[in-house]
């Protein structure tokens, strides 16, 4: 007796529904992997992490370079995507409903920057002057003019990928210059515009390119969108003066403060060649040192965690970095903690502890510290070297420097702590869960399937077959019938 039909259909029926369902979750699971963006220093519109630029007498920087960028786009890419978040640099500080989110401007004109991109068919991001695109922060110049960034919103520009970018290997590549745009020549009051950048391709901060970095806050929005906890109506959130600045300790669960965005820590990766003998990092400005340890402080309640001090690096060399002339930098020595310091207990609301320090996390998780950065307005040498120890040239003696991925991970990170870092290899953008975007040829094997893939391919054949197995099994049962 044969298999009615209508069985045999809905047979059929269930076998590709089954298999159907399991390539689906197979597809959507690669899906969900895939990052569209690649960002520096994060893709998150809330966790208060941006580079930046400063400037005014009151807002002391030691780094007023251009910020050199570079981005890639593969070969067989029609367009290529730049975003700018929080582009935007203007600031009332009068009228409540004009408050923006994360800019500062006190006594003087808001900050308004340039962001230029360049052809760059070496593929090196150093560009060859051949402008693609410009953009201005408050849309006074460039191809938004009249059309101001948003404030604490993405600026996004779909750009045809331009043949004069394309490299011999075949990618594209393109230089991002961000620039201060008719710097004012009167150096009153302060200013600061941070920003994020993003790309739908790899994003990088060119090697040797040294830039700022900062958690702001600055106004109402800045505050509650760190602090989405935070209750100004509650007395046990905001209390009169009580040595933490009149809140509660961010310690304790109960606390308004306990649930915040910005943790305080920060991660920069590089790829660090193979064969090399010394890997040399620069911190500026970090401000290391905790208001406890402030001989003339300024303010009665030192309440931070420990006395940091900052010392003479004994590496550092002497002449002040040629990319700091023209700045408010000091040479290099012992800082005495200044208001505030990063381990600045008086305000819980800017407190991350301990005081700052970074770790030097490589290849299999081989991890340095160091536990005394640079302080107030100084520029200083961390590295680690295979040549034989001498303090006076190096901090750590290592047997080997292994080729592959090393990340700078800053922690105890103040807010408003305004830091800068240069780096000797370029510093790639992450993906949305903070997982550095490289290039191809520096990512692992993309033609093996990672473990996901290889499950989620297992369940779609094993389901094949399944389904197979039991309608061959089933018409064989009705057959014998």
């Amino acid at each position: 007796m044969g298999v009615p039909k209508d069985m045999l259909n809905r047979l059929k029926t269930y076998a590709v529904t089954i298999t159907i369902a399991f390539a689906s979750v197979f597809l959507i699971s690669q899906a969900s992997f895939a990052q569209p963006y690649a960002c520096i220093p994060t893709c998150s519109e809330i966790d208060a992490e941006f580079l930046v630029f400063a400037a005014g007498a009151t807002l002391q920087t030691i780094n007023n370079q251009d910020l050199e960028v570079q981005i890639r786009s593969e070969e067989g890419n029609a367009t290529f995507e730049v975003g700018i978040f929080d582009g935007d640099a203007l600031q009332n500080a009068i009228d409540f409903e004009d408050f923006t989110w994360w800019d500062r401007v006190s006594g003087r004109p808001p900050l308004e920057l340039l962001f230029s991109v360049f052809q760059d068919p070496e593929g090196n991001g150093q560009g060859n002057g051949v402008v693609v695109a410009r953009w201005s922060s408050q849309g006074s110049a460039g191809n938004n003019t009249g059309q101001p960034m948003p404030d604490n919103e993405w600026f996004s520009r779909t750009l045809p990928n331009d043949p004069g970018a394309q490299t011999e290997q075949g990618f594209y590549s393109y230089q991002l210059v961000v620039s201060v745009l008719a710097p004012d020549p009167n150096p009153a009051g302060e200013a600061l515009n941070p920003f994020k950048l993003r790309t739908d391709g790899v994003i990088s901060i060119t090697a040797g390119s040294a830039f700022n970095y900062i958690a702001p806050i600055d106004n109402f929005f800045d505050i509650i969108t760190i602090y989405p906890d935070i209750d100004f109506f509650d007395p046990a959130c905001i209390g009169p003066p009580n040595g933490m600045g009149g809140y509660c300790d961010p310690d304790d669960p109960s606390c308004c403060l306990f649930n915040t965005n910005y943790d305080g820590n920060w991660k920069f990766c590089m790829v660090v060649p193979d064969g090399l003998n010394t890997l040399d990092i620069w911190d500026g400005d970090l401000d290391y040192g905790s208001s406890a340890g402030d001989p003339n402080p300024p303010f009665t309640c030192n309440f931070a965690t420990g006395v940091a001090l900052d010392t003479d690096d004994q590496n550092t060399p002497i002449p002040l970095p040629p990319w700091s002339a023209g700045t408010d930098v000091v040479q290099q020595g012992m800082s005495t903690p200044t208001a505030p310091p990063d381990d600045f207990g008086c305000l819980a609301l800017n407190l991350r502890t301990p005081s700052i320090n970074y770790d030097l996390v490589g290849p299999g998780g081989v991890s340095f510290t160091n536990v005394n950065p640079s302080g107030n307005l100084e520029w200083e040498l961390f590295n680690i070297s295979t040549e034989p120890f001498n303090p006076n040239l190096y901090d750590i003696h290592v047997d080997s420097i292994e080729g592959g991925l090393w990340c700078i991970q800053p922690f105890g990170n103040d807010i408003d702590n305004l830091n800068s870092l240069r780096l000797p290899y370029d510093m790639f953008g992450v993906d949305d869960e903070g997982n550095p975007v490289l290039p191809p040829a520096d990512e692992p094997d993309a033609s093996v399937p990672t473990l996901n893939e290889w499950g989620m391919l297992t369940f779609v054949v094993a389901a094949l077959f399944a389904s197979v197995y039991y309608l061959r099994r089933r018409r064989m049962a009705y057959t014998a019938e």
